[in-house]
């Protein structure tokens, strides 16, 4: 039997279109050569998550990474994954899913099916006499008075079966009268974004079809004029999964309208949802409002995000002028932070993080703007910079441990703590470890 029951399948990033097998009992991922999966990706740390087996089942564990590890668009510190589960890690979106080629069904082990603790006994044939077989002789029977009992019997069994099958057919009815059918939970999703000014259009479109395909086109005429769509099925769990979060999310309280006024003239913000689960709908319509209602927005940025997860576009929900303006914010803040990397041994790391972070705001934005290459010159920057000075500080504290001078070891390795936040970094965890052994010395001493 393989020893593979589990893929990864990598949906985006650098590795799209891959599938890797998961090799028991874990494996590593991360920007570092060593790891057993090594993605070239700045926004992952050098050693990001690792996927192991605990009894039978398939985890994943966050190595304190500097972006964190989500599944299903959730930040976690260790999951258990099920099939169709979605794990994104920097830039890549890794579906959960069956080991390829599956086995085949004559090779899978014997099931033993628990029995009652009882004696075996050999099979006995039961025979009913029924009174139909006439006797050798010429005689007259005697009159058996057993048979019409008999008789009443099996026939209020066979009527109890017909009432139960017909039962089963129809629907009940509880002890108030109302007449219950088997649920119907078929989920079917429309919905709509609109943002219009006088200089641009965008238009974002989801849509969820009763047989599970889910379908988003977006229209930016701003730019370069994106024109995307994409499609895919969705897994039954993670149908299932989304119908609860939607029935549990009070949208169906809501009113059918909630309207306001533009705060600027020439303008239109919309956002138009339908929701059917079942034999219920409802739609609800949001126009020109910034203060929309929180289980509307809820349910918006539900549906945004699942569609991220499904289709593997970061950003698909968001106009280009929107992409551009957090990548510029992003932008402003690593300028401050590398400016005052002085100030706060910090500031360089959380520069780079931010520089980071500009590069992925703007991953679907073309052409990019003027400003993509001072990000990726002050992120090659602050990177060597950082490292630079973190091994001028190595030297320092591997030179007082090595003149047993304690006190500069720990401070020292305390600034290289602080430089390097990320403790899955192993930079930080080399530190760490030196610090510890520091600490107890300096004590002892």
């Amino acid at each position: 039997m393989s020893i593979f029951t589990h893929s990864l399948v990598f949906e985006r990033g650098a590795r799209a279109g891959r599938r890797l097998p998961f090799t028991p009992p874990q494996m590593t991922l991360g920007r570092a050569s060593e790891s057993d999966i090594a993605i070239p990706d700045p926004l992952l740390s050098r050693a990001h998550c690792r996927f192991e087996m605990r009894d039978g089942y398939l985890w994943v564990v966050d190595l304190d990474s500097a972006n964190e590890t989500l599944v299903n668009d959730i930040s976690v510190k260790e999951q258990r994954l099920m099939f169709g589960d979605f794990v994104a890690v920097g830039d890549s979106l890794i579906r959960i899913d069956h080991a390829e080629p599956a086995e085949p069904a004559a090779s899978l082990p014997a099931v033993d099916v628990p029995v009652a603790d009882a004696p075996a006994a050999a099979p006995v044939d039961v025979v009913i006499d029924l009174g139909f077989d006439k006797p050798d002789d010429d005689t007259q029977p005697k009159k058996n008075l057993l048979r019409p009992l008999i008789w009443l019997v099996a026939a209020i069994l066979i009527l109890g079966v017909g009432i139960a099958y017909i039962q089963s057919l129809s629907p009940s009815e509880d002890n108030t009268g109302v007449v219950s059918a088997p649920l119907d939970t078929t989920l079917q999703i429309y919905y709509e974004k609109v943002e219009a000014s006088a200089e641009n259009i965008f238009r974002y479109e989801f849509v969820l079809t009763a047989a599970g395909k889910v379908t988003v086109k977006l229209d930016d005429l701003s730019g370069n004029q994106r024109h995307i769509e994409k499609d895919s099925d969705v897994a039954k769990e993670l149908l299932v999964d989304l119908t609860r979060d939607l029935e549990g999310s009070g949208f169906f309280t809501l009113n059918k309208e909630y309207a306001g006024f533009a705060l600027n003239p020439n303008t239109l913000n919309e956002s138009h949802i339908v929701i059917a689960i079942g034999k219920r709908i409802h739609a609800c319509r949001v126009l020109n409002r910034s203060d929309e209602p929180d289980a509307f927005r809820a349910v918006r940025e539900k549906l945004e995000t699942f569609s991220k997860n499904e289709l593997g576009i970061w950003g698909i929900s968001l106009s280009t002028d929107k992409l551009i303006e957090l990548a510029e914010t992003a932008l402003e803040i690593a300028r401050k932070r590398y400016s005052e990397r002085d100030v706060k041994y910090g500031n360089l790391f959380e520069a780079l993080r931010n520089y980071r972070g500009a590069i992925g705001d703007l991953d679907t934005v073309n052409p990019k703007p003027e400003f993509y290459a001072e990000i990726i010159d002050g992120f090659d920057t602050a990177k060597e910079e950082l490292e630079v000075r973190y091994k001028d500080r190595r030297f320092e504290a591997d030179r007082a441990i090595n003149l047993k001078d304690w006190s500069t070891a720990v401070r020292e390795l305390k600034i290289i703590c602080e430089m390097i936040p990320d403790r899955s970094d192993p930079r930080n965890k080399e530190a760490t470890q030196k610090l510890i052994d520091a600490e107890k010395r300096l004590r002892q001493k």
